[in-house]
């Protein structure tokens, strides 16, 4: 049997945070809908610096992903993003 180039082979995602896969573009047009004011590091400084190496960085990571679960607020807030992330 030959070997497959794996950049070939199907992909599925075994394991997904919706809230984590929205779109940035997304998560501003949401905020701005309903006046959520959203942290420079989600608006300008866009991908956040995160640090892995402490509690902190754990607790702003968890802080930022919060904000942006809030912008969800309605069923068709998250019917784009699962459209958006199958897409």
């Amino acid at each position: 049997m030959g070997h497959r180039d794996i950049s070939q082979l199907p992909k599925a995602h075994l394991h997904l945070h919706f809230t984590g896969s929205m779109r940035h573009a997304t998560l501003l047009d949401l905020a701005e809908r309903d006046g959520i004011a959203l942290p420079d590091s989600l608006v300008e400084d866009w991908p956040p610096e995160l640090s892995a190496a402490d509690e902190k960085g754990w607790f702003r990571f968890q802080r930022l992903y919060d904000v942006a679960r809030s912008v969800l607020r309605t069923p068709d807030d998250v019917r784009r993003l699962v459209v958006e992330a199958a897409e």
